[in-house]
C-alpha cells in the first residue's frame, strides 16, 4: 500500500513536489489559490484532507506558515510528522512547535534545488535536513528513502542552517537584485565573468519579490550580512571616489 502524504502549498516549489512525491506516494494537494489538476497519485484536496494525513509538508511562504499552522493544528493526527521545506529554519520551527500539538512530530527541511535547478531527477541532489520535536526518531528511514533516491542529506542544526543561507543564498538574491535595479546587466556579455553576472540576476529574479522579502526578515543573520555588504559598499565607494 502507498503511503499518504498531504501537500499544503502549489506554488513553483509545491508543484515540483508533488511530482517527486507521486513517485512514491500518493498526494493530497490544498493550495488556497492554485488548484492542482488530478493526475496520477496527485489529488486536489480540502485542507483537512491534506492536514489528515500521516505525513504533512507545508510548501507556503516563510510569511504565511503561522496562519497555516494555526489552521491545521486541530485537523493534524496524533502521531504525524509535519515538515516545512522553508529556506529559513529557525523561526519556523519555533513557530511549528508553538502552535502543534504536542503528539505530532516536527522535522524541518530545505531541499538545495528548486524549479530553476531542477535536474528531472533527484540523483545528486542535496536536502537540509534540522531534526527537531519527535522527528529524529524517523531519520534513519529518511536517510535510507534519500539513499534509494541518490539524495545527499545534510543535518544541520537550525542557527547553522540560517547563517550558511545569509552568507550564501542571501547574498546571491541580493547581488541579483542590486545589478538588476541599477540597470546594469541589459547587454550583452562581452566577458565569460559578466555572463555569470547575468546569471545570478536571472536566478534571483525568477523568485518572487515575497520570497525574498521573507527570506531577509525572516533569517536571523540577515541583518549581519547587510550590514557587511553596505560597509563593504561604503568602503569601495571611498576608494574610488576620487575619479568622480
Amino acid at each position: 500500500m502507498r503511503p499518504s502524504v498531504g501537500l499544503i502549498g502549489y506554488g513553483r516549489f509545491g508543484a515540483l513536489a508533488a511530482r517527486y512525491l507521486a513517485a512514491a506516494a500518493d498526494v493530497v494537494v490544498f493550495d488556497s489559490r492554485a488548484v492542482p489538476a488530478a493526475e496520477a497519485h496527485i489529488r486536489p484536496g480540502t485542507l483537512a484532507e491534506a492536514a489528515s494525513r500521516p505525513v504533512v509538508i507545508l510548501a507556503v511562504p516563510i510569511s504565511s506558515m503561522r496562519g497555516v499552522l494555526r489552521s491545521i493544528a486541530p485537523l493534524v493526527r496524533p502521531g504525524a510528522v509535519v515538515a516545512d521545506v522553508c529556506s529559513v529554519k529557525t523561526k519556523p520551527l519555533e513557530w511549528m512547535r508553538d502552535a502543534l500539538p504536542r503528539s505530532v512530530a516536527v522535522l524541518g527541511t530545505h531541499p538545495l534545488f528548486g524549479p530553476d535547478s531542477d535536474t528531472g531527477s533527484l540523483r545528486g541532489q542535496r536536502i537540509v535536513v534540522c531534526p527537531s520535536r519527535g522527528a529524529r526518531r524517523g531519520l534513519p528511514a529518511l536517510r535510507r528513502l534519500a539513499r534509494a533516491r541518490g539524495v545527499r542529506l545534510v543535518v544541520m542544526t537550525p542557527g547553522a542552517h540560517d547563517r550558511l543561507m545569509a552568507e550564501t543564498l542571501l547574498v546571491t538574491h541580493y547581488v541579483g537584485r542590486l545589478l538588476h535595479g541599477a540597470g546594469l546587466t541589459s547587454r550583452a556579455p562581452a566577458t565569460a565573468s559578466y555572463g555569470h553576472l547575468q546569471v545570478v540576476v536571472r536566478t534571483a529574479l525568477r523568485d518572487t519579490e515575497q520570497l525574498f522579502l521573507d527570506m531577509w526578515r525572516y533569517n536571523p543573520y540577515a541583518a549581519r550580512v547587510r550590514r557587511a555588504l553596505a560597509a563593504s559598499a561604503r568602503a569601495l565607494a571611498a576608494r574610488t571616489a576620487g575619479s568622480d
